[in-house]
């Protein structure tokens, strides 16, 4: 097969960091079983870089967990900045907004790097609301929003504003129990999961590309409960990622695939197993 041109990506997730300081039941990145130490500005140069060439991202996401833990990220923000330009691409922060008033640096990324950040308002929702949280959030917002509104925007580029803020945040839990004893479900409508799917989005994770955030994550979590060996979990740890030694035919297949419904979907609930925003306990962690 002729080289092929770099394929469109509308949207990668990577995470900069897999925990967080929230623990929201249902969270589809796993995050609300923190695992592991944030990541350094090298390795996730490291990880992007094999793609570059081969992949035409239009938007990155840079998250976790919650990204404004790791120490690193206004470096890490940088360094993707350098790598792909505003022009080409969106590169997106999505932070749950407790710690914007303890990073004035978003600033410097908004109006000097073109950062975009978006703010998932979990704290605004669920049973019982921590007033203390709400009103460090709202300070943040209202400091993204002036930052936003100082912000020049550089010709050429549509990638709407600087900031925005998402409240309505419904959750489709994609595994069965919870903490050390979660499962995945045993089915065989792949179809009717795909259809209720919540996280589709590509992931970028070890310089590898997986199908799905529940799928990048998930061995992580089973090898920190020390569930390695549950046999339900096997076929879903037997997967196998795009490496970024693949041949152009194995990825023009792999992205050809990313839409569609496979296998690995017999993990997630062939339905809507969703907690609604409202009814969720969101804790801080």
């Amino acid at each position: 097969m002729d080289q092929v041109s770099p394929i469109l990506v509308n949207n990668v997730d990577v995470h900069v960091i897999n925990s967080c300081n929230l623990h929201c039941h249902g969270c589809n990145h796993l995050a609300n079983y923190g695992h592991g130490a944030p990541f350094k500005v090298e390795e996730l140069i490291d990880w992007i870089e094999p793609w570059k060439d081969r992949l035409y991202f239009k938007r990155i996401s840079l998250l976790g967990g919650e990204p404004l833990l790791n120490p690193d990220l206004k470096d890490i923000c940088i360094a993707y900045r350098r790598l792909f330009s505003p022009k080409e691409t969106k590169l997106r922060v999505i932070t749950n907004g407790i710690l914007i008033t303890k990073c004035p640096w978003l600033q410097e990324l908004i109006q000097e790097y073109h950062v975009h950040v978006q703010v998932s308002l979990h704290v605004f929702t669920g049973r019982t609301k921590n007033e203390k949280l709400i009103n460090r959030v709202k300070e943040g917002l209202a400091l993204l929003e002036k930052w936003a509104d100082d912000a020049v925007r550089p010709p050429d580029t549509k990638w709407g504003p600087y900031f925005e803020a998402k409240e309505k945040l419904n959750f489709q839990v994609f595994y069965q129990g919870a903490g050390t004893q979660i499962k995945p479900f045993q089915h065989d409508d792949i179809i009717e999961s795909k259809k209720h799917c919540s996280c589709p989005t590509l992931q970028l994770y070890n310089s590898n590309l997986y199908k799905c955030a529940p799928i990048a994550y998930i061995g992580d979590v089973l090898e920190k409960f020390g569930r390695e060996d549950d046999p339900d979990w096997q076929p879903y740890l037997r997967y196998e990622p795009l490496t970024p030694d693949c041949t152009d035919d194995e990825l023009v297949e792999f992205m050809k695939q990313q839409p569609q419904p496979e296998w690995i979907c017999k993990m997630c609930p062939p339905y809507a197993n969703v907690i609604l925003s409202d009814e969720r306990e969101i804790f801080q962690s």
